[in-house]
């Protein structure tokens, strides 16, 4: 046996297992957050106030690829915060319309704004987002429910902001939007396994939200991140 044949052998295919990963990683593109710090994307709010889900516009300006990862916080001093539904992956100089989710319920939207990338959303209110049908008016209106019984907190002004924006564009009474959130609400302890305890005193920031996920989860996550959906 001709070991140095061996060890020539091992040395290629350990280039080649380099030399791919190097590509893959390359052809991946980089993140939202690294695009905007780069100053290479430009993120829109697109849509009104009441409008659900939002669409935000993102315009790739420049060579790589950018990975928009759902759960991704976009903020603003004047309109309000969101966070994004899905994954998408925006090509070198282009632009696409991405829906997003009310994070801030007493600030109302403003359109055309422009929105900076501020972090990933809990996992939680990542889940609730991710898992929703953005086409479909009411599981969106359920899904968007649901997070502002999780980000309203306790003193959970219904009669400002966001809230009574979609109560107007949605045509939809207080009365009915004060008892659809005491179903969402139910329905985040029941998925979610929280007390009533622990939702009068959630914020965005509870370490509670950041439920640990099973080896699965983990690893169909993992694969979606690169691009891969199981």
């Amino acid at each position: 046996m001709n070991y140095r044949i061996i060890l020539m052998l091992m040395v290629i295919c350990l280039f080649a297992v380099g030399f791919g990963a190097m590509n893959f990683i390359s052809a991946k593109g980089l993140t939202l957050e690294e695009a905007y710090n780069a100053g290479n994307v430009v993120i829109t709010q697109q849509t009104p106030a009441g409008t659900i889900p939002h669409e935000i516009n993102i315009q790739n300006k420049g060579k790589n690829p950018v990975n928009v990862q759902k759960g991704t916080i976009l903020s603003s001093k004047d309109s309000q915060d969101l966070v994004i539904a899905r994954d998408e992956v925006v090509s070198p100089n282009t632009k696409i319309t991405v829906p997003a989710y009310c994070i801030e319920p007493d600030q109302k939207a403003i359109e055309n704004k422009k929105l900076t990338v501020s972090g990933l959303a809990p996992q939680v209110i990542t889940e609730i987002a991710s898992s929703s049908n953005p086409e479909n008016p009411s599981d969106a209106l359920n899904a968007q429910l649901k997070i502002w019984t999780i980000v309203g907190g306790p003193d959970f002004n219904i009669y400002t902001g966001e809230v009574a924006a979609v109560s107007q564009k949605q045509d939809i009474s207080f009365y009915d939007i004060k008892g659809n959130l005491s179903n969402a609400k139910i329905e985040v302890m029941t998925k979610f396994n929280l007390t009533a305890d622990q939702m009068n005193n959630v914020n965005i920031n509870s370490s509670i939200l950041n439920q640990s996920q099973s080896f699965t989860e983990q690893v169909t996550n993992w694969f979606s991140g690169l691009g891969l959906n199981l």
